[in-house]
């Protein structure tokens, strides 16, 4: 992406984009993508000048500023961001982060509280202290009642704190607010130290690498390189590119990657992927995908857009912690008219709910996100991930389900013992469709074959209309139709270019177990966001309950049960790995269809290619002919029999077209 910096000063750059000046799409998706930085406070685009104006907040880093708006520029083709109106309770989700340098007010009201017994402070200066510590809760709670005339948490927050100080308890107010921003500082680091991360790779990623032209090797730009080209990796260099070994020997670190601290050793036909380390040897690789479209470059994506606030379980939960402020505050007051005793009255106000758990569901949600990719299997959303767990009918495209490897049996096989209803639908003849269903154990009555597209539609909507959650797998481009009609849309990447407009999942690789690997690690991470809301309610309902309004535990209690479950929850058990080592087997790669002794004809992107759709109407056979023949060796003879003109075809798994063949 061609951009210059064209002016900066303290606080604003300007940026000067040509294709702003002929692309609106592009302007409005920049635009939003800028708009969601934490610090920026305006972006304004000049469609005439082709400039971005960016402005953002005056203690932020000004070279960081400009890489994060760069990482913007370059990510804006290969994300959809979807303009529909955005949930209500997007601006709960969002947590909190500070600066270590936000700490003085807490730190300095816990150590005078502490400190006020031995040196006889005055009330005074305390309640002072506490004040200073407390006013981001009092201007929060402010500005939601007057611009967005609704309380929210920090409400009941700010009137826990103002009612302690009242009864002379110093100490627990400034704990509370030294150890919410400890958190919040905490997660501000945490987020700092991701961002810097994904700067670093892309950075990395965008070098210069040597590439094998006709024999000779020349020195080019990544962003020059192409499918199919041939680039040489040698000891100690960062591999920059997803891609298949030609030839050579090596052993690679993919510690970046996958996190396993363990050297694998990699030779002709293995795949490799970007942000690893070759240790040792030298490789020549066949490049598949490059930049944002590599493993790494899409966890890059996932990481800096974060797109985690979707969920239902987290809008249902800001929904309610908004309807129960209003209640809690009435309870309170029951119950001091009931009793007089203020402590018991304001322990309910104490309910972590509101902060801990979304902060939590969040976490754990980017967490699966990138963990998802990094083993190819690429997810749009926190939204997307919380319906893939809730699946119990998956309609497949007959043209997807390739019967000739065993991994297709087993993931059907996986699926069926989930008790997910498996459905087919096909342009084939029935008899054909039939035959497929019966290898693969479906019921005749689960098949949907040689009938219009509004029928197939149908399935999905009516399966929809019986309360289930559907996914269609199929072929993001044949299927834009079907796939816009499920719960989840799911289809294979079949070249370089991820598809993420029309698709929700993308398996990264040609193997069907993709699918229950998705359904895997969203189920996974569902059961850690319950976990962690189990962890978070069930503490603070016996404490503040059963501690603060029953007993009359001192408040000090309350806070750290409050403060210390929701960093387990979040620091903790949402940051821990989702699966053992190894427990998702990896998946097949489109190599591995690839004999070693022709792994070399593959490489060639010299000849026209086809799409499996366009070869079909140059043949004038139907798409699933295509799928049952592709890797039969007879398959070139059979193509060259049928094409106008005499042209032999073949399969090339890697690029997933058809190119000329050499019969």
């Amino acid at each position: 992406m061609s951009y210059q910096v064209v002016h900066s000063t303290f606080g604003r750059y300007r940026i000067r984009i040509p294709q702003l000046a002929h692309d609106s799409d592009f302007a409005s998706k920049l635009k939003a993508l800028v708009e969601s930085l934490a610090f920026v406070t305006e972006v304004r685009i000049n469609a005439q000048a082709s400039s971005l104006i960016v402005s953002y907040q005056d203690d932020v880093c000004c070279t960081m500023a400009l890489e994060k708006c760069v990482s913007c520029i370059q990510a804006v083709n290969c994300v959809e961001i979807p303009f529909t109106e955005s949930l209500p309770e997007g601006e709960d989700l969002k947590p909190e982060v500070n600066q270590w340098k936000d700490l003085g007010f807490p730190v300095l009201s816990l150590t005078l509280a502490l400190l006020a017994a031995p040196l006889e402070l005055p009330p005074l200066i305390l309640v002072l202290a506490i004040a200073g510590a407390a006013t981001p809760w009092f201007n929060r709670a402010a500005d939601s009642l007057l611009n967005q005339r609704q309380p929210n948490i920090d409400l009941l927050d700010s009137a826990w704190m103002t009612m302690q100080a009242v009864q002379g308890q110093f100490i627990a107010p400034s704990l509370k607010t030294a150890l919410v921003e400890v958190r919040r500082t905490l997660r501000g680091n945490t987020t700092q130290t991701r961002e810097e991360l994904s700067l670093n790779l892309l950075n990395e990623l965008d070098q210069y690498v040597w590439v094998e032209v006709d024999g000779d090797e020349k020195h080019v730009h990544i962003s020059n390189l192409q499918e199919g080209d041939r680039t040489i990796i040698k000891s100690g260099e960062m591999i920059l590119v997803d891609g298949i070994v030609l030839y050579g020997y090596g052993l690679i670190d993919s510690q970046n990657l996958t996190g396993s601290s363990t050297p694998v050793v990699c030779s002709q036909g293995h795949d490799i992927y970007a942000s690893t380390i070759l240790l040792e040897g030298e490789l020549c690789v066949l490049v598949k995908r490059i930049g944002l479209n590599t493993r790494a470059g899409l966890a890059v994506v996932l990481a800096e857009l974060a797109p985690v606030h979707d969920t239902k379980i987290g809008a249902l939960q800001a929904e309610f912690v908004r309807n129960a402020i209003l209640p809690t505050l009435a309870l309170g007051g029951t119950i001091y008219l009931m009793t007089g005793n203020i402590g018991a009255a304001i322990s309910p106000y104490q309910f972590d709910f509101g902060s801990g758990v979304p902060i939590s569901i969040s976490t754990t949600v980017l967490q699966a996100l990138i963990y998802a990719v990094r083993h190819g299997i690429y997810i749009r959303s926190g939204g997307i991930l919380e319906a893939l767990a809730q699946i119990d009918a998956i309609v497949f495209d007959i043209d997807v389900l390739a019967l000739d490897f065993p991994e297709t049996m087993e993931a059907i096989a996986i699926l069926q013992r989930q008790n997910i209803d498996i459905y087919l639908v096909s342009d084939a003849s029935e008899s054909m469709a039939l035959d497929v269903a019966t290898q693969l154990g479906i019921h005749p009555n689960q098949v949907c074959a040689e009938v219009p597209l509004t029928q197939k539609i149908n399935l999905i909507r009516g399966l929809r209309h019986q309360g289930k959650t559907v996914a269609f797998v199929g072929d993001e481009e044949d299927d834009a139709i079907r796939l816009a009609h499920a719960n989840v849309s799911i289809a294979f990447a079949k070249t370089s270019e991820i598809p993420y407009t029309t698709t929700d999942v993308v398996i990264l690789e040609d193997d069907l177990r993709g699918v229950t690997h998705a359904i895997a690690i969203a189920k996974r991470a569902m059961e850690i966001i319950y976990e962690n809301t189990a962890t978070i309610v069930i503490p603070n309902l016996f404490m503040q309950i059963g501690g603060g309004m029953v007993l009359g535990v001192n408040p000090v209690y309350n806070v750290i049960v409050n403060n210390g479950t929701a960093f387990v929850a979040e620091f903790l058990n949402s940051s821990r790995p989702l699966f053992e080592t190894n427990f998702l087997p990896p998946l097949r790669s489109s190599s591995q269809k690839i004999n070693q002794g022709n792994i070399e004809e593959y490489s060639s992107s010299n000849c026209k290619a086809l799409k499996q759709i366009e070869l079909a109407k140059r043949l004038g056979v139907s798409s699933q002919s295509l799928t049952n023949k592709r890797l039969k060796p007879e398959f070139p003879i059979w193509t060259q029999a049928k094409d106008p003109e005499g042209i032999a075809w073949d399969f090339d798994p890697v690029a997933k077209c058809y190119r000329h063949s050499h019969v």
